[in-house]
């Protein structure tokens, strides 16, 4: 029997509302953020979920909580799932970063994989802590449903993880707020949905909410 892995994203952010790189930073769910993480929680009622991971940074922790208490299941909050840190980008606006770094910038935006961003955990060290927390989440689920509540950026390199996908690609899947990955494992992974929000209907209208 295999295992289950549903990797979600959290809502919009206030930060995200105002393009700014969260990073570690912990802005708490936007209004829309809230209403969408309420019907993602509706969607996800019918799961048999054995456990509910997320972040300890308050976006990820408020989606979590949201789609733990149909099923009466408390939530887990672990500092590996925590997103990124951006060095000198946190705290800052897109269009600040552009025009106060432009070359690492670009960089960042052509060569994500060998960008440099002062004071930054590399992309390699964050999918490295994130790989190795949710292999031991799993391992404590051997041919159960697990539901991880994560970081666009997070989720990005566990997926290319189980893609065996370079990290290169980092700008080629996209993670919309509240979206939804699942990842079966049996006798390899198999990614069997990337960044769904079918749950929204129309309403869903892609931004650049990368972060």
């Amino acid at each position: 029997m295999f295992t289950r892995l549903f990797l979600i994203r959290h809502g919009e952010t206030l930060a995200n509302v105002e393009m700014v790189y969260q990073g570690q930073g912990d802005s708490p769910l936007s209004s829309l953020g809230l209403a969408e993480a309420k019907e993602l929680a509706v969607a996800l009622k019918p799961e048999n979920f054995a456990g509910i991971y997320c972040s300890t940074l308050l976006r990820s922790r408020e989606t979590a909580r949201l789609i733990a208490e149909p099923h009466e299941l408390p939530i887990d909050p672990l500092p590996e799932l925590i997103e990124r840190y951006y060095g000198v980008f946190e705290g800052l606006k897109f269009s600040e970063i552009r025009d106060g770094y432009p070359e690492i910038y670009d960089a960042w935006l052509h060569h994500p994989d060998r960008a440099v961003i002062p004071k930054a955990e590399t992309l390699e060290e964050l999918q490295a802590r994130g790989v190795a927390a949710i292999e031991k989440i799993l391992s404590e689920h051997k041919g159960k449903t697990v539901c991880v509540v994560g970081h666009g950026g997070l989720n990005r390199t566990i997926l290319f993880h189980y893609m065996n996908l370079g990290l290169d690609n980092f700008w080629r899947i996209r993670q919309d707020n509240c979206c939804v990955n699942i990842i079966e494992l049996d006798h390899h992974p198999i990614v069997t949905l990337l960044n769904s929000t079918w749950f929204l209907g129309e309403k869903r209208v892609s931004k650049m909410g990368i972060y």
